[in-house]
């Protein structure tokens, strides 16, 4: 996005942020750090500028009875996107309604998407629907990822359509995309993603196999997002694989020693920002990591999403970018870019109406 202006920026050194991205003591373990959920979070801080460490939050567990003091003196409260919304959302796990009117806090939510998955989305809880109307009786305006969630939560809370803003995910947003950068023409650096949700060897192998068809000659590297299994020294050397049998392996392990067999070298991020420089040096990505898809568009770099689930639906229909199935990867290679450029800058319009709401 675009720098933010000086009165937003210096808005977030008094704000705070509830984000998925970091993993809580007590989760570790259990869960692991997205990078996707990273660059949701820095997406943000183009908008507000960076906030404190001591200011950034998870929403994955509940909030103590300090912790909830500072989020009051904070003053305002972000609530920063993934794809969250579901029949029982809630900001962190045990706030109420009757609590959040109780407290002194504002809570903004920005970029939240649908859960995606089925069964997920049917009916909204009486306890989720208090609670977002209890959030919107002390700001303005909120922000959602895509139509699919608008119309949800415009099923759910009709009494609420006029503040419910359809932003777009904030990772879109950045100067390359909105100020006309010509998109990448080249193929000599090719970052392939994965998703290791579901049954997912099948199609994590295809996109590897058409990759190293379409561009045998590029340096190809899988980029782990959630490092789940940490590679082996073996794993991370080009062209290299400790000998293993396959019944020894994890699903992704697996995946991994294939990829390293097709000729791919496996990159394992040590932090948000070795990312997102990571992908910047690409000419292109193919991959099911959506935040990856569309943090490459916002650097005018071409990628092509594998859809994995429901959650991408929405938001690949508003930016107007296809859902390839592997079987469908060749004939989108030729897609224009400067589509989704255009439905960006639109959406965009939307997210700087919903930033000049925020309280200051």
């Amino acid at each position: 996005m675009t720098a933010p202006s000086g009165e937003l920026a210096m808005a977030s050194n008094c704000a705070a942020v509830l984000t998925p991205f970091p993993i809580p003591a007590a989760l570790r373990g259990k869960k692991v750090e997205n990078i996707g959920d990273g660059f949701i979070l820095r997406a943000i801080e183009r908008c507000l500028g960076a906030f404190a460490a001591e200011r950034t939050l998870s929403p994955r567990v509940g909030l103590d009875a300090a912790q909830v003091a500072m989020l009051e003196r904070a003053g305002l409260v972000i609530r920063a996107g993934a794809n969250q919304l579901h029949d029982r959302f809630s900001v962190w796990p045990g706030l109420t309604a009757a609590a959040l009117r109780a407290s002194r806090l504002r809570l903004v939510p920005f970029g939240i998407g649908l859960h995606g998955e089925a069964g997920h989305n049917e009916r909204m809880s009486d306890a989720t629907r208090e609670l977002l109307v209890a959030i919107h009786e002390r700001v303005p305006l909120s922000s959602w990822r895509c139509p699919d969630t608008i119309a949800y939560l415009q099923r759910e809370l009709p009494q609420l359509a006029d503040r419910l803003v359809l932003t777009g995910c904030p990772v879109v947003f950045d100067q390359p995309l909105l100020e006309g950068r010509p998109f990448t023409r080249g193929a000599a650096r090719v970052a392939v993603t994965a998703t290791e949700r579901g049954e997912f060897e099948g199609r994590e192998r295809a996109v590897l196999d058409f990759a190293a068809t379409q561009f045998p000659r590029a340096d190809r590297f899988l980029v782990v997002h959630q490092n789940w299994s940490p590679p082996t020294r073996w794993e991370l050397l080009r062209h290299r694989w400790l000998p293993r049998r396959p019944q020894a392996l994890d699903p992704f392990q697996r995946l991994r020693q294939y990829a390293v067999q097709r000729g791919y070298r496996i990159v394992v991020p040590r932090s948000v920002d070795d990312a997102i420089a990571l992908y910047a040096g690409v000419d292109l990505h193919i991959g099911s990591r959506l935040h990856a898809h569309l943090l490459c568009l916002s650097r005018a770099i071409r990628s092509w999403l594998v859809p994995v689930d429901g959650r991408s639906v929405g938001i690949a229909r508003d930016l107007g970018f296809p859902l390839c199935a592997p079987p469908a990867l060749a004939a989108a290679m030729t897609m224009d870019f400067e589509l989704v450029r255009e439905r960006a800058r639109a959406r965009h319009a939307e997210m700087v109406r919903f930033l000049a709401s925020l309280p200051r």
